[in-house]
């Protein structure tokens, strides 16, 4: 009734307001920002985004620049209901509070990220997705998109894609210095090698400090990483063309910054040691070295246009490869090492689609997909309290999971215009599953019971469907759209121990939502108000046996809520917007949900004698999920102006985000595993001479010096950790272009 009432008020008082969605304008970088028309291809077809009838934002490249956003961590402060993050080497995306914190083979994120078209089915080690080398426009989507995403995309889609090829030569070199010794270097260069092909390269050196201080002296949370990008685009006729690219990531940092939150009693060394947390920005680890990552990927897109349809072939190669060894204890103590000396895969793709252009009231588009990843994941529990297990038995406990998955599926969309201004989408896809789980032991973990190796096997079928009724005319509009997501089943690793099958996760979505467009396109707004329940939910929790994290199926979660966006051009040079996000999203059914819970006696981890946490179940129906903020909202602006001559820009954003939490229940009784509501600012800003081909700038992130976790973890029996974010930072820059 709730969720009814809030339907029908909003739709009523939205049917009147004229506001418009952050960057669906896409300004000129080097001009004063005028108002036009970014084109998206959210549905699989070339639209404006005004006449996307889902919630999308799209950010253009020129938008990003003037805006100052650098990163997808900036363009997501811009964004309703999603949480885009990084903690501990692992990238986390969470949109409408449906995501999950650690991907791992076997079962990957709710939110699809697609890169140049290529799916990207393991996030772990690979953050410098978060960074935007040489982009063209960025396209989130929220809500489930099982239809024309498939598998996966419970949350929403995060579409990435590189700045293509022009016919023109062009090119830029980019330097930034900054805090904690923040070195960048970036460079692209478009050639047209003829009238038919045209070739772009970009690339990005990355290295800074850390700005967390290990008590050694090291310094935590630090990077040095580069990226090689090269495209092509080939039309040999009017008809045919064929664009592709390769890229090449190389990470060696310190990603892990995990760092004590509190001493005795909770944190169970500290009890022997007497160590309490040092600082904010401080930590006590014993050195493990750097995290390594390396990844390659390749995609391939042949288009062929034949009147009223055309062809696609699309390819795509995606591998990486991360090792990493972290300190869990969280003392100087050698107590106990988490390592994973082996974490990626391969993976491989093919998409053939067909889509129509007719002249008369109905289109289609048709596809199918194939899809085939090998994955692998290898961790090992080391340090003084697993020394017995290479005394008796002769190696640390280790387990090694591969996990081989092939999906084939196929969708098909129809649009019909009812009218000009009615039109009604119908559509929906089949998804076949198959995994295949293959584990090792080693004699460590035989210690515990495990076998020393086993294999299983699952598959998983299901059908999404959507339908979408939009009325537009022109200015305004407005749609119900109902979609159904899939997230795909699969095992839950590390997996040390067979019967650990996890089901499909099965998302539907109702949906009401209206654009709109004002003075001549200079003021829009996008409204979306929506509601979902989540069946066979796989929750992601903390594994009390020092396995790191485990997935399972809770039950039953629903959420409903509004996104607002609006964005304006008041006056030239000036480009101002803001965002609003309602989100009420809880567990209907959670119960027997696996705790860690506080005896400050020490008696009843029996698998720890001594330790004040231990496991524990509780029923967490009714509660809220993680990473669902009750309220978000965020402004941000740009204004583009004279100095006599020269031209220049000052830009900022800010976001406020309320109270959420990190992982179910907040942990615990104890409740820490959450973060307080907080706001973060960045601004920017350059100066430029006649011509426009030279830039002198600065960067001022997190400008109010708020410090805040990007994650906070209760285990047991250690003790609870923290992952700070980073502080102030700031730099100049200096671009030139030609």
């Amino acid at each position: 009734m709730k969720f009814k009432t809030a339907l029908w008020c909003g739709v009523s008082g939205l049917l009147y307001s004229a506001a418009p969605a952050y960057a669906q304008d896409a300004p000129a970088a080097d001009a004063a920002p005028v108002t036009g028309d970014i084109i998206v291809t959210a549905q699989r077809r070339s639209e404006r985004l005004q006449d996307v009838p889902l919630a999308i934002t799209a950010v253009s490249p020129e938008a990003a620049t003037q805006l100052g956003l650098r990163n997808m961590r900036d363009i997501q402060l811009a964004m309703p209901g999603t949480d885009f993050t990084a903690a501990s080497g692992f990238l986390s995306l969470f949109i409408r509070g449906i995501g999950i914190q650690y991907s791992t083979p076997g079962l990957e994120s709710p939110v699809a990220i697609y890169l140049d078209g290529a799916y990207i089915p393991r996030a772990g080690g690979v953050n410098s997705l978060l960074d935007l080398v040489d982009p063209g426009t960025i396209e989130v989507l929220r809500g489930p998109q099982g239809t024309l995403y498939g598998r996966n995309a419970t949350g929403g889609v995060v579409r990435i894609n590189s700045a293509a090829p022009t016919n023109k030569l062009e090119g830029r070199v980019l330097a930034e210095y900054g805090r904690f010794d923040h070195k960048q270097f970036d460079g692209m260069l478009n050639v047209p090698v003829s009238d038919t092909l045209a070739v772009r390269v970009a690339g990005r050196y990355k290295k800074e400090d850390g700005y967390v201080t290990n008590v050694d002296g090291t310094k935590l949370a630090a990077q040095n990483n580069y990226t090689v990008r090269g495209r092509f685009k080939w039309d040999p006729s009017d008809v045919f063309s064929l664009t592709g690219g390769v890229e090449w990531q190389r990470s060696k940092a310190r990603n892990y910054n995990d760092a004590l939150q509190f001493g005795a009693p909770t944190c169970f060394v500290c009890q022997s040691t007497g160590e309490t947390p040092p600082g904010f920005y401080k930590a006590i680890q014993t050195d493990t070295g750097p995290y390594y990552n390396r990844m390659f990927r390749a995609d391939l897109r042949a288009s062929l246009e034949l009147g009223d349809f055309d062809l696609s072939s699309t390819t795509t190669y995606f591998t990486n490869y991360s090792e990493q060894f972290a300190d869990n204890d969280f003392v100087s103590s050698n107590r106990f090492i988490f390592a994973v000396p082996r974490n990626g895969g391969k993976s491989y793709s093919q998409e053939f689609q067909a889509t129509s252009n007719l002249e008369g009231p109905f289109n289609y588009l048709f596809g199918v997909n194939y899809f085939f990843d090998k994955s692998f994941l290898d961790i090992s529990l080391t340090g003084s309290d697993y020394d017995f297990a290479q005394t008796f038995a002769g190696s640390y406990p280790r387990n090694n999971a591969n996990v081989t998955t092939q999906s084939v599926s196929a969708f098909v969309e129809g649009t019909y215009k009812v009218t000009d201004q009615v039109k009604v989408t119908l559509g929906g896809r089949y998804t076949y599953d198959e995994r295949d789980l293959s584990v090792t032991n080693s004699t460590g973990f035989q210690l515990f019971g495990a076998p020393a190796a086993f294999t299983d096997s699952a598959s998983f079928r299901a059908f999404t469907p959507r339908f979408v009724l939009a009325w537009d005319n022109g200015p305004m509009n407005l749609y119900y759209s109902f979609t159904r997501g899939f997230k795909a089943g699969g095992f839950s690793t590390p997996a040390p121990f067979p019967g650990n099958s996890i089901n499909p996760e099965k998302v539907f979505n109702h949906e009401v939502g209206i654009k709109n467009s004002a003075l001549g396109g200079k003021l829009r707004s996008s409204l979306a108000l929506f509601y979902y329940k989540n069946k066979g939910l796989q929750q992601q929790i903390i594994d009390a046996t020092g396995a790191g994290t485990r997935t399972e199926n809770v039950g039953a979660a629903e959420g409903y809520g509004a996104e607002l966006e609006i964005n304006g051009d008041p006056m030239p040079g000036l480009v101002m917007g803001a965002s609003f996000a309602y989100l009420h999203a809880k567990y209907d059914s959670y119960k027997g949900a696996s705790q860690i819970c506080f005896d400050p006696t020490g008696t009843s981890n029996v698998n720890t004698p001594g330790a004040t946490l231990y496991p524990c179940s509780i029923d967490l129906s009714g509660t809220r999920v993680p990473h669902a903020p009750r309220l978000m909202a965020s402004l941000n602006g740009s204004y583009t102006f004279d100095i006599g001559s020269w031209s220049a820009n000052l830009a900022g954003v800010a976001q406020y985000r309320s109270r959420f939490l990190f992982w179910p229940g907040a942990g615990g009784p104890l409740g820490y595993d959450q973060e307080k509501g907080y706001v973060i600012a960045n601004f920017s800003g350059f100066v430029s001479p006649p011509g426009e081909q030279i830039r002198l700038g600065f960067y001022l992130d997190n400008a109010f010096d708020k410090q805040y976790a990007t994650n906070r973890t209760t285990g047991a029996p250690y003790g609870v950790n923290f992952n700070a974010a980073k502080p102030r930072t700031y730099g100049v820059r200096a671009e030139y272009r030609f």
